[in-house]
Parts: structure tokens; C-alpha cells; sequence
């Protein structure tokens, strides 16, 4: 099967996006949803068995977020059509060759932020400890990387998730974006 990759910072979308497109009835995955694809490693690349609740600067600078290489193909190969990956990890570059395009939902740290303190799910990055300042340290050079990488921008600032999606799933736009990469 083939996958896309959706992916930002935390706030530009990706989990509204994953809804939108499993009422749409297309195979999506909200990586945040799997703790056997996403999870905290440490700089050594173990698995975190228990993060703080609360985790600070120094904590943050030594462990990252992580998809598991292994678990991310399976879930790839068990798609029934393209899967629409929605998520952001800090070793997505590393599995860019699984994707047959990654799309960056761009935002600016204002937007970030309030989308951050409007959030009412089950996340709480943004919210405790360091957090909040790691995501605007974090912010810029993200995006940097992606673009140099050759993600295709889509400015996630105002566009609304029905917009981002169909723009997201339209094959004309993913034909005319895959000179891209």
C-alpha cells in the first residue's frame, strides 16, 4: 500500500485532519493514537517506560518523540487504499522514503499558541511542565527542515481542515506536488 504523511508542529492540525478524513471514509491514522508507533525514546533510542508528568527543559533536550519503524510499515501494509498518516515524530525524516508525499501543515508561533490554549482533547503538550516553551524553541527550525527537505507547504494558519483536506486528497494536487520531492 501506499501512505502520505500529514505532519506539523503541535496546533497546526494534523488530528482534525485525521478525523476529517475518516468521516470521509479514507484510511487515516492520528499517530499520537498508537503507543506501539509513537512514543518517547531517550538519546540512545530506548523506549521511555514512564515520562514525567510535568517533563522540563532538560528532560525534553535528552528524549524525543518516536514512530517505531517496524510498526509504522505494518500499518502501512494493512491499509485497505493510500493511508493518510497524521502525526509528527522526531525520526519522520528518517522514514520519508515510506511516503509517497509528506505535506507540512505550516503555522506561526501565534497561531500555534492559541490553538494550544483552545485545545480541549486528550493533549496536554503545550500545557505542562516546559512544554510550551520546548514547542516555540522547536517551531522554527522545524519547519525549516521540513521544507529543506521537500515537504509541500500548505499554510495552515487560517485554511480550514475541509480546505486542507481536499486540497490533501485531491490526486491533481498530489500529481502536480510529486516534482516536489
Amino acid at each position: 500500500m501506499t501512505a502520505v504523511l500529514i505532519t506539523g508542529c503541535s496546533g497546526a492540525g494534523k488530528t482534525t485532519i485525521a478525523a476529517v478524513l475518516a468521516r470521509r471514509g479514507l484510511a487515516s491514522l492520528d499517530t499520537d493514537d498508537d503507543p506501539s508507533l509513537a512514543r518517547f525514546v531517550d538519546s540512545a533510542g530506548a523506549v521511555v517506560k514512564e515520562e514525567p508528568a510535568a517533563p522540563d527543559l532538560d528532560w525534553l533536550s535528552r528524549h524525543s518523540w518516536a514512530w517505531d519503524p517496524g510498526r509504522l510499515d505494518e500499518l502501512i501494509a494493512a491499509a485497505p487504499a493510500t493511508l493518510y498518516v497524521c502525526g509528527g515524530a522526531a525520526n519522520e525524516l528518517e522514514l520519508a522514503d515510506r511516503f509517497t508525499h509528506m505535506f507540512l501543515l505550516e503555522i506561526d508561533e501565534p497561531t500555534m499558541l492559541a490553538r494550544i490554549d483552545a485545545r480541549r482533547d486528550y493533549h496536554d503538550w503545550g500545557h505542562v511542565g516546559d512544554t510550551r516553551e520546548h514547542l516555540r524553541r522547536f517551531l522554527p527550525g522545524y519547519q525549516d527542515r521540513l521544507r529543506a527537505f521537500g515537504a509541500i507547504p500548505i499554510d495552515a494558519r487560517k485554511c480550514s481542515p475541509t480546505r486542507r483536506m481536499a486540497f490533501l486528497t485531491c490526486p491533481a494536487n498530489l500529481i502536480a506536488a510529486s516534482g516536489s520531492r
